[in-house]
């Protein structure tokens, strides 16, 4: 570990990021740190709708906030939320440190997270992720040095890949 201080696991609600985070801080006996509230998967709508535009707006910059705190600090690896990618100066942040995209597809997605269903009804929840991926893949492809794929479900490989990119 030379230059690595601090790894970010961005992604979809769903894609397992806790759990590679975790994996990953105790491979390399660093802190694990859960940044992620699932806001818009868990209420099954964008938080815009939720608590409007000016609330939004509050909701990312302590997003900001948290993520500028955690710059401070050193061996951490870092879960954020899902709408962490919304915003433009969170985007930079990401993408000057060591922080990695954990995708996830749809299905998969719906699978691992139907035992939190949105607390408000949502007629069409797969039509909701898939516009969230719509909205936010690229914007955590530009985000992430780089990509991995979780469908597959294989935690330990994904592991070895990210402490393999830390090196």
């Amino acid at each position: 570990m030379t230059q690595t201080k601090r790894i970010f696991i961005i992604g979809h609600s769903g894609a397992g990021k806790g759990v590679l985070a975790q994996g990953v801080a105790e491979k390399l006996g660093w802190k694990f740190i859960d940044s992620d509230f699932s806001l818009a998967p868990s209420i099954g709508r964008a938080a815009k709708e939720v608590i409007g535009e000016q609330g939004e707006e509050a909701f990312q910059r302590c997003l900001s906030e948290i993520l500028s705190y955690q710059l401070t600090q050193e061996n951490i690896v870092v879960t954020t939320d899902d709408s962490i990618v919304s915003s433009e100066k969170n985007r930079n942040i990401l993408a000057s440190e060591f922080s990695i995209y954990l995708k996830v597809s749809t299905p998969v997605q719906l699978d691992r997270i139907a035992h939190n269903r949105p607390l408000l009804p949502v007629v069409d929840y797969k039509g909701f992720l898939d516009n969230l991926h719509r909205e936010r893949d690229a914007l955590f492809e530009q985000s992430a040095r780089f990509s991995l794929n979780s469908d597959d479900n294989d935690l330990e490989s994904h592991i070895q890949t990210v402490l393999n990119f830390t090196e």
